[in-house]
This record gives C-alpha cells, sequence and structure tokens, in this order.
C-alpha cells in the first residue's frame, strides 16, 4: 500500500493526514468547504450513516477553513466519553488543527485553529446565559465571554461544529440560545437520521431561518465497505408459561457465542485467517451486571477467562475500550449500556444484548459499534458484492423482544437518508400545532435565500431570560377575570347569602304543631306490644312457623378443616394430581434445559423476517422456584411446610421418568444430587402450569375433609314493609313466599330511611324474651323460575316445610364447595318425607339457569344432607341436571313426582 492509503483501510481508526477520501467523502469535503466559505456562510448540515466518517469529513472541512480564514472552532458532542475520542481524532486527521478541552481552551490564548470541544449540556446553562455568559470568571479562570471578546479584538472568526446532532441536541432551546449569543460566522452539524426536530429547534432559537443540508445515502457507505450490508436481529418468541422463568440472557450470549464461533469458520474457509472475531455483550448498568455475564460465557460457552474483556467502569473509557476491541486474545468483550458509544471494535460482527434498548437514538449508537467492515476483509475482497453474506452481516440478539423496535426505528432512519452530496437549501417554517404549541419544520427549496440569519418569519419576541414569565399589570398584579375595571370578582357581604336567589324568593319556614311521635318498638314490652308498634310503622312481622313438623333451632352448615388434617390433604393433592403425558414430557424437558421455543431471525434492512428455527432456552431456575413459590402461597389452606411437603412428592414422581429419559441421552450421566435437583425443577415447573388443576384438587380433599357443624339459630322472625304485600304459604318457614326480585327493589320506595334502619336490627329486648329477626332483603330474592318452584313445594305432599336460602347468611345453610375457594349456599332446604309416615329429612335443591357451574357444585356431597339436587329450565320446561351437568328427566311442577323420585334415590 502507498503512502497515501484510502480511508478504507483504516476507518476504525483516527486517520492520519496522508490518508485519502473515499470518492463520496472527497466530493462532500469540497463542497461542504466551499458552502462555508461563500458569502451566503450557510449552517451546514451533513447526513450520514454511522460508520460513514463524519467526524474525519468535518474535521478536513475544518481543516480547509482553517486553512483560508482565521477561525476559532467549538465542537460539541452529545456525550463526555466521545470529547476524548474526538480530541484524538482532530490530532491524528487535521494538522492544521490544535483541539482542547472547553474548560482548558478558555483559559489559553485564543488562536486560529484552535478547537475547543464539549459536550453540548456543559455550556446549555440558564444561570450562564443570564448572566451574559461571564459569570464565575477571576485571575485563574476566564468566561466564555471573556474568552470570546479576546478572539474577536484579534479578528478571529468563530465557529460551531455539533456532531451527532440528533442526539447532542436533547436541550436544544437552551443550547440554541447559546449559539445565538455566540452569533459563529460558521456552523456545521452533523447527524445520522434524516430528519430531526430536535435540529429544527436548535436552529430556530440559534437564529437561524434556513440552513444548506448535504447528504450521504447508506447504499454509499455499503459500496465503499464501511458498513456491512445486512443488520440482522435475532429476537426470541416465547410462549406465555416460558416467559416468566426462562433466562433469556443466558439464551442471547450463548446463541450470540455460538453465531461468533460460526463466523470465525466462516472466516477461514473465506480466506481471512488473520481476523477474529470479538462477541460484544451489552449489559445493564449496575452492580454485578458484568460479573453476570461473564460468569455465562465461562459456564455456558466454555469462553476461558482471559479471552473476556471487561469495562467495569459505569463512566466510559472509549480508550480503554478501544484497546480491549483491538487486542486479538480478546474474545468477547463485556460493556455497561451507559459506555456503549464512541468506541470501535473493527472486529465486531454480533452485539449480545441483555438490556431493553427502544430508544432509536441510542440503538443507532449500539449498532454502530458492529456496523463497521474490518480491514482484513477489505483486503480480501475488493468490492462490496464479494463479501460472503455472512460476513457482511451485523447481528443483533435482544433478549427483549420489544427491543427490537427501537433498532428498526433506527435502520429505516438511516436507510431514509438519499445521497445529496451538492447540497441543497433547506428552509425553516414555523407551524402552529393543534394544541397551539409552536413547531418548526423543515422542507428543501430550490431556491437560494438572500441570507440564513434572518431568523423565523411572523416569530413573536420572547423573553429568553425568562421564557416562562408572566405579564403583569402596571401595579404587579396579574389580570383576572371578574370586574372590568379592578380585574377582581367582587365578594358577598357576610348577611347577603340569601340574596343569592333573590330576596324574595325565600320564605321563612312558619313552625307548626306536630303530632305526638309514634311509640318506639325498641321500648315495647312484650311480643304484641312489639308487633302492633312496628305495624305503627309500616312493617310486618313474620314469625318462624313452629308448628310445621320438625322446624329446627338451626340448619346445619359445612367448616373448612383444621390445620392438622391439611397435611394429609396436601399429600392426597400431590399423589392424585393428573399429569398428562405432555405435561410430564414438558416437565421433563425443562429439569433437564433441553427446552426449545423460537429463535426470530429479522433482516432489518429489508424489513423482512429471515428465517424462524427452534432453538434450546436456557431455563433460569431462581426464577422457576420463585414463581413456584408465588402460585405455592396462593393455594388454599396450606402452611409452608405443607408446600414443602407438596413439592417434595411431586419431585418423587418425576424422578423415575426423568432417570429414564437421561438414560437416552448420550451425556455423562449426573449424579444422584444433580438428579434430585433436577426433579425438584420439574416439580416447580408442574406447579407453576398445573396450578388450576392442584387448587382444585385441594379444594376437592378439602371439602370431603369438611366438618358439620350447627349454623346460628334461625331467627325468631322475618320483618318487612307492610305495604308490599308478600303471599301466605302453608310451609315455608316463615309462612310467606319471600319477595320477588321486583318486590325486594320497592322496599327503598315504600319504607323512610329511619324505618329501613329498624329492618337491619337483629335483637329486640323484650322485657319478657330476646327475639332475633332478619330483613327479606336480595338475598332472599326469588326469580320467576325460583317462585315457580316455591309454589310446587307449598303445593307437594311429601314437603313437610321449606325454607328460601339466602346467600351469606350465618343462619342459612352454607357448603364448602370442592374446586373454589367460595362458599356454596344452595337455593331451598326442603324438609322431605322420603317415605310417608316416616321422620321428614332435611335435603337441598339448587335453581339453575345456567348449568355450567353445577359440574363444579355438584363435586361435593355433604353428608349431612345427601346429593344436592339440580333442577334448571329450558325453554319454559324443567329438568332434573345431574352432578355432572347432563340434562336428565323432565319435573312437572304439578306435582314434583320426578324429584320426589330422585330424593328418594339420593337419600343420605
Amino acid at each position: 500500500m502507498n503512502q497515501a492509503q484510502s480511508i478504507a483501510a483504516a476507518v476504525t481508526t483516527a486517520q492520519g493526514p496522508h490518508l485519502l477520501p473515499e470518492a463520496f467523502q472527497s466530493t462532500l469535503i469540497d463542497n461542504l468547504t466551499k458552502a462555508h466559505l461563500s458569502d451566503r456562510e450557510p449552517p451546514c448540515l451533513l447526513r450520514a450513516p454511522t460508520g460513514s466518517g463524519k467526524t474525519f469529513m468535518l474535521s478536513q472541512v475544518m481543516d480547509k477553513v482553517t486553512r483560508a480564514k482565521p477561525v476559532i472552532w467549538f465542537w460539541f458532542v452529545p456525550y463526555t466519553n466521545l470529547v476524548i475520542q474526538t480530541l484524538d481524532a482532530l490530532k491524528g486527521n487535521a494538522p492544521a488543527l490544535a483541539p482542547v478541552l472547553f474548560t482548558d481552551g478558555v483559559n489559553q490564548e485564543p488562536e486560529a485553529g484552535q478547537v475547543l470541544v464539549s459536550t453540548t449540556q456543559g455550556v446549555s446553562r440558564k444561570t450562564w446565559r443570564t448572566a451574559g455568559y461571564n459569570a464565575g470568571g477571576g485571575e485563574s479562570a476566564r468566561t466564555p465571554a471573556a474568552f470570546v471578546a479576546l478572539a474577536r479584538s484579534m479578528d478571529l472568526e468563530i465557529g460551531v461544529v455539533v456532531d451527532e446532532a440528533h442526539i447532542a441536541l436533547d436541550d436544544a432551546t437552551e443550547f440554541g440560545l447559546f449559539v445565538k449569543w455566540l452569533d459563529p460566522k460558521y456552523l456545521a452539524m452533523a447527524t445520522a437520521t434524516p430528519k430531526s426536530q430536535r435540529i429544527n429547534d436548535f436552529l430556530s432559537n440559534a437564529g437561524r431561518s434556513s440552513f444548506e443540508s448535504f447528504n450521504i445515502s447508506r447504499d454509499d457507505v455499503v459500496k465503499a465497505r464501511l458498513n456491512k450490508a445486512y443488520i440482522e436481529a435475532v429476537v426470541y418468541d416465547l410462549s406465555d408459561q416460558i416467559k416468566e422463568v426462562a433466562d433469556l440472557k443466558a439464551t442471547v450470549i450463548r446463541q450470540a457465542w455460538a453465531r461468533s464461533k460460526a463466523l470465525e469458520a466462516e472466516l477461514q474457509s473465506s480466506g481471512v485467517s488473520n481476523l477474529t472475531p470479538l462477541l460484544l455483550v451489552q449489559v445493564d448498568n449496575g452492580d454485578g451486571t458484568i460479573e453476570e455475564a461473564e460468569r455465562l460465557l465461562m459456564r455456558e460457552c466454555g469462553v476461558p477467562p482471559q479471552a473476556i474483556g471487561k469495562h467495569s467502569a459505569d463512566a466510559p473509557d472509549p480508550v480503554m475500550m478501544g484497546s480491549i476491541a483491538n487486542n486479538p486474545s480478546i474474545r468477547a468483550l463485556i460493556f455497561k449500556q451507559s459506555a456503549g458509544t464512541g468506541f470501535d471494535a473493527p472486529r465486531a460482527f454480533v452485539l449480545a444484548s441483555t438490556k431493553s434498548v427502544n430508544d432509536a437514538d441510542f440503538a443507532m449508537q449500539f449498532i454502530g459499534r458492529v456496523m463497521r467492515v474490518a480491514k482484513e476483509i477489505r483486503a480480501v475482497f475488493p468490492s462490496y458484492s464479494d463479501i460472503p453474506g455472512p460476513l457482511n452481516t451485523a447481528y443483533i440478539y435482544l433478549a427483549n423482544a420489544e427491543a427490537q423496535l427501537g433498532y428498526q426505528v433506527a435502520v429505516k432512519s438511516a436507510m431514509a437518508v438519499k445521497s445529496s452530496l451538492e447540497g441543497q437549501t433547506e428552509v425553516m417554517d414555523e407551524r402552529k400545532t393543534r394544541s397551539g404549541a409552536t413547531a418548526f419544520t423543515n422542507r428543501p427549496t430550490s431556491q437560494g435565500v438572500l441570507s440564513h440569519r434572518m431568523g423565523m418569519p411572523g416569530a413573536t419576541a420572547t423573553n429568553t431570560s425568562s421564557p416562562s414569565s408572566t405579564q403583569t399589570s402596571p401595579g404587579g398584579a396579574t389580570p383576572s377575570q371578574g370586574d372590568g375595571a379592578t380585574g377582581q370578582t367582587p365578594a358577598l357581604a357576610p348577611d347577603d347569602q340569601g340574596t343569592l336567589f333573590g330576596a324574595s324568593v325565600v320564605d321563612p319556614i312558619e313552625e307548626d304543631s306536630q303530632a305526638p311521635p309514634p311509640p318506639l318498638p325498641q321500648e315495647a314490652e312484650n311480643w304484641d306490644d312489639w308487633v302492633t308498634r312496628l305495624a305503627t310503622l309500616g312493617i310486618s312481622v313474620y314469625p318462624l312457623q313452629k308448628d310445621l313438623p320438625e322446624v329446627p333451632g338451626f340448619l346445619y352448615s359445612e367448616k373448612r378443616p383444621d390445620a392438622m388434617a391439611m397435611g394429609a390433604i396436601t399429600r392426597r393433592a400431590a399423589t392424585r394430581l393428573s399429569i398428562s403425558p405432555s405435561a410430564q414430557s414438558d416437565a421433563l424437558r425443562i429439569a433437564r434445559n433441553k427446552h426449545r421455543e423460537q429463535e426470530r431471525h429479522i433482516d432489518l434492512t429489508q424489513q423482512k423476517k429471515v428465517t424462524n428455527k427452534r432453538v434450546r432456552i436456557m431455563m433460569d431456575r431462581n426464577a422457576l422456584a420463585k414463581k413456584a413459590a408465588a402460585v405455592l402461597e396462593r393455594l388454599p389452606m396450606i402452611e409452608e411446610e405443607d408446600q414443602v411437603e407438596l413439592v417434595k412428592l411431586l419431585a418423587k414422581r418425576m424422578e423415575e421418568p426423568l432417570r429414564a429419559a437421561l438414560e437416552d441421552e448420550a451425556d455423562e450421566a449426573p449424579s444422584e444430587i444433580e438428579v434430585t435437583r433436577m426433579a425438584r425443577f420439574a416439580a416447580h415447573w408442574l406447579v407453576c402450569t398445573q396450578a388450576a388443576a392442584l387448587e382444585e384438587t385441594l379444594w376437592d380433599g378439602i371439602a370431603s375433609h369438611a366438618n358439620t357443624v350447627q349454623s346460628e339459630p334461625l331467627p325468631d322472625a322475618v320483618l318487612y314493609a307492610s305495604d308490599i304485600g308478600l303471599a301466605p304459604s302453608m310451609k315455608h318457614l316463615y309462612g310467606v313466599m319471600p319477595p320477588t326480585k321486583e318486590q325486594a327493589q320497592e322496599l327503598h320506595q315504600v319504607l323512610p330511611f329511619m324505618e329501613r334502619d329498624l329492618l337491619t336490627r337483629k335483637e329486640w329486648r323484650l322485657n319478657d324474651r330476646l327475639v332475633s329477626t332478619t330483613v327479606f332483603d336480595f338475598s332472599f330474592a326469588m326469580n320467576n323460575d325460583e317462585r315457580r318452584f316455591a309454589e310446587a313445594l307449598d303445593r307437594a305432599d311429601f314437603v313437610a316445610w321449606w325454607f328460601r336460602n339466602p346467600d351469606q347468611k350465618r343462619f342459612g345453610v352454607r357448603l364448602v364447595r370442592g374446586e373454589h375457594r367460595n362458599n356454596f349456599y344452595p337455593d331451598f332446604v326442603v324438609c322431605v318425607e322420603h317415605v310417608p309416615g316416616e321422620t321428614p329429612m332435611q335435603r337441598l335443591v339448587e335453581t339453575k339457569h345456567d348449568v355450567k357451574d353445577i359440574r363444579n357444585k355438584g363435586r361435593h356431597t355433604p353428608p349431612k344432607y345427601g346429593e344436592v339436587l339440580f333442577v334448571t329450565n329450558d325453554k319454559d320446561r324443567y329438568y332434573l341436571v345431574s352432578k355432572e351437568g347432563a340434562i336428565g328427566e323432565e319435573v312437572d311442577f304439578s306435582n314434583l313426582s320426578t324429584l320426589y323420585q330422585k330424593l328418594q334415590i339420593t337419600a343420605p
């Protein structure tokens, strides 16, 4: 290679003065230089993809302009780690320039060719602006204002460069005001995106109404072999069950390493034997993330520790990163997100990202780390089309599939830039958004402009020292609505409150003689007095009909078993849990880390799916154990000891099929400790995936061990509004038909609040006794089917009495369900003579409009009452329903003979 080398040979390092730019770069450098030196002095915007040599081209332009004019430059970048890299690049690329840190440069003697490098945030300070950028100076520290004044007194011109402008102009307004104050003669910007609102806002605040753009398309950069032609994102399409327990960090690192090894073989077979690919592993900021990735590389991929480079500091050091990346003995480089920009890794083909990156700007920075084409490949392949596809592709493995969006937007933006090396004028437009805010846009124009410094057309003057200030009246008060002269709303006088509606509207209330209040039922002396006093208030009393046969003082309910019985119930559930062959197969694959899911390869440059293949997904055993523990906590009534026992029994059930599966594998047989651990892992998987079945099995065991207990005593009477007529009933325990749902809704309309409050009272202490009561509320209310069934019970000879069993009442019948934590309150308690002349027994009947729930409610048979019978309506005909949910024989409500036979057959 001759002394004047091509830039393509060393694009990944600082270009020296003897390097020749590519053809498109040379054309663009000349055109940018001519634009700067023209009488128009336009702001210039360079749009070019990452890796196209933007910094190199801008440095060449600055070098040429400085040789023609005495200029001091201010160079701004978005990140602190880019400051040092920019200083090094300028020193190597432009001999006419003298780069220096901004903080050091302002304290030096101004001279042509000086380049003061800083971040945009470093000068975007409101406190500086309000002081005219002249605060904090002294004998040893010069202010920016003093430095600029000194430079201008020496007839030096000012130039400003904003690199990575689409990111650097995050605070476009404040930085724009700084540049406006600086009033540079030359203004250049570089961006990797086709358009940016930040750039428009910055230019408008800097007092520029137009600019000239120079564009480089990605195709130009690819053809020059500076960028790889393709970008492939690899994401993982996981099933819902796997998402929470998959170790995608380990999976991504393992798959990315496998890709890096395959590329190494491709390089060897393609004749590029002197290049070892470098795997980049980007992890999250924070403690321990570097060490975690290092352990995964060594454990899952077999990478020796001496082949792993680490940038462990949160503060980025691009020099260190570059030295690590260029060390051929390093096979993998781990770095944190905060250090993921501003370093070159020419050997990198694959980036494994374990952190979600949805921001397109950050995504483009990370893509840039693997986009460059190594000089060893360019030396072997003289044309970009000769480079084999795998070696001309940047691979990005993403642990978070949603992060693909950020990378996709970044690539799409980069590809949207079309070449325009000769430059074109773009005029700034001001427009109002729908919300009333001001936005600035740019549009290309074929006409030149008289001056780029004319400011925005129609822009209103603003107080730049206090953008958020509000106008005040001369007296200092803020105008407000109200009195036109004073700007205040008149206040009401203290005694003018009634005049709000006019003095003649409100009349005084005349006190009239009132009737004496009715006697209080709380003060009644006996039952008859109490009933009379309630009747005076419009409340009827319906006493318990104790003259009916076998009327009990209380009904019976079920109570869940105590903790002592739960151990046996838990063991029963673990033993009886039905595990299908497919569920067992899944559990064994999970235990052996053999589970596979979809790995999706997407070509971001062509926006299409490349391939879908099933790959092994690493499992996070700690995450699975944690999820299983959360599921166990939600299981009904089991203590921590029961949870441990349940997992142990499920693991025991898995051991034998696990050993059989391990025997079929060619790998070395695991130890007994490892087999036990894998079986427990399989048990955790079963707990998570079979949670519903486990819960049902437990509830079934709880119901079968339920204790029969007495409910609270039946109330002595039921109260209800007298104005709502309840039909009499010969066999209901309280002598009337409970209200229909329509009648229950009328209660609030016919009784005043105080009387309704009396209905809720549960006890009345009379002189001679204590009376308990309840009210016919909505829990007693019956629909049309239930009312018809109740009337049929009243007519049936085999019925001694019946009771409308209310929900959630302590005196009602409450059953433990066999599949759910909620209790079951059957609709009717019916006292039945199974054989005429024998003592009647209490049975339970449920009327169901929807039969879906019958299978669940019918799973448990209470020993006290026997099988619960279910009746349903189908097209105005009534049928028995089996406890399995099947429609059975028709029930004629005129005689209930079918129901009677079923009651006899199922008698306890």
